[in-house]
């Protein structure tokens, strides 16, 4: 007799490797993911200080919050902030431009 086909080991063989490669990929593209949201959450933070800056030269003040630079037109209207609440906050000080909240970076 010549049958042809796949035995069970060798079906049971193909899905456990398949199942293994499926697993890699997940991870890989897991953590592609975190480094991106990490990555994208630093530059908000990073545009949000340098709106600060306009906003500190322009005013005597020391600490200004999301919202009024959000309300103050210190952003475009392009500028994407969903990482950022408004009441976080940019403190100036002689040491430089702080940023205090509950901004979602890791």
């Amino acid at each position: 007799m010549n049958n042809k086909g796949f035995t069970l080991i060798e079906l049971l063989a193909v899905v456990v490797i398949l199942s293994m490669i499926s697993l890699v990929v997940v991870g890989s593209i897991s953590s592609s993911l975190n480094r991106r949201s990490t990555k994208e959450c630093e530059e908000q933070k990073e545009l949000a200080k340098n709106a600060a800056k306009i906003y500190f030269s322009l005013n005597n003040e020391t600490i200004v919050t999301i919202s009024t630079l959000k309300s103050g037109g210190y952003f475009n209207e392009k500028s994407k902030l969903d990482k950022l609440k408004n009441a976080d906050t940019i403190t100036f000080s002689n040491a430089g431009y702080t940023f205090t909240g509950t901004g979602t970076c890791k």
